[in-house]
């Protein structure tokens, strides 16, 4: 059998891709010598070991790039009550309870991908076959007289009058334990559409001031245009790095409308690691702010490029 797929059989890794990361990582041993190749030859009795790294320190490898994000921005807090956009296997969950999160609600269009591990935690309250580009069934207006303390709330129809910088979602019906103030942050990894598709939505479900960490992944922010497609992209790569950085700054610009604020020259962070396809992604890291802003526009499609991007440190 191949080492690969002895590594899945065994359920040490997810995936065969997973296994070959890790091969490739240098962190395979078969009977005490270092693995090199996924295609090696293995048998029911050989003894297979995983040393530490990026990608088996949390239950999936998106952990380590949040912990990357965490490790280049120290001042961040990540205790309090999170909403994990795109759960999945729940590698940010996972990240953000070993930085002191007290609970996650966790949202994910999937079924049964949720680690185990995961599953069976307290902290954690999973929702599964849950599209999240739909509006929230209910939502919670901020008093503006008590923005700033928080203690007044009040219950809106959404077909009420409301500015969309003072909602906060009701999400008690998903969480019994939702906390009426909104939560103290949202992270958000979806892939196959764009973020611009569940930003408001992630948005809405922050108390004022608090943070919000979205994972960009440029694979999917670029469009389904094919001609488009073959111009950007080479076996799967997104290759013109000067419109990148351009398409970069045009993605985020519109979330400062939507009630975020950030500086787009430190706050659009790499991540430590690249996607499963070897595509550079970034982080945007943001708060939600307390200010009335402009209505929602439509992103522009000029190319601008955006400097001093912070690089990937070495290790997560």
């Amino acid at each position: 059998m191949r080492l690969d797929q002895a590594l899945q059989q065994r359920g040490l890794v997810a995936s065969r891709s997973a296994a070959s990361r890790l091969i490739q990582a240098g962190a395979v041993s078969v009977d005490g010598k270092p693995a090199t190749k996924a295609s090696l030859e293995v048998f029911e009795q050989s003894s297979i070991e995983l040393s530490p790294s990026p990608e088996t320190e949390f239950v999936s490898r998106a952990g380590a790039k949040l912990a990357g994000v965490f490790k280049a921005r120290p001042e961040l807090d990540a205790k309090g009550y999170w909403v994990d956009f795109g759960q999945s296997t729940g590698g940010f969950t996972d990240c953000l309870l070993r930085q002191g999160a007290e609970r996650v609600l966790g949202f994910d269009v999937g079924h049964e991908q949720l680690s185990p591990k995961l599953r069976e935690d307290s902290r954690v309250c999973c929702i599964e076959a849950c599209n999240l580009r739909n509006p929230w069934p209910a939502i919670r207006n901020i008093d503006h007289m008590e923005q700033s303390n928080m203690q007044t709330l009040r219950i809106i129809d959404r077909d009420g009058q409301s500015d969309e910088q003072t909602q906060l979602a009701d999400l008690s019906s998903f969480d019994a334990q939702w906390p009426i103030a909104g939560a103290h942050g949202v992270v958000i990894d979806v892939s196959f559409i764009a973020l611009s598709y569940v930003m408001l939505q992630a948005i809405q479900c922050i108390r004022p001031g608090g943070c919000c960490i979205a994972l960009i992944k440029p694979q999917f922010e670029l469009g389904a245009d094919p001609v488009l497609r073959k111009r950007w992209f080479k076996n799967g790569l997104v290759r013109e790095s000067i419109k990148l950085q351009g398409m970069l700054e045009d993605l985020v610009a519109p979330f400062k409308n939507m009630g975020l604020d950030f500086d787009v020259n430190k706050d659009v962070l790499a991540s430590v690691l690249a996607g499963t396809s070897g595509n550079q992604e970034y982080f945007l890291l943001a708060r939600r702010n307390r200010v009335k802003q402009a209505p929602l526009t439509a992103p522009s499609n000029n190319q601008r490029p955006m400097k001093n991007i912070p690089q990937p440190r070495s290790d997560p």
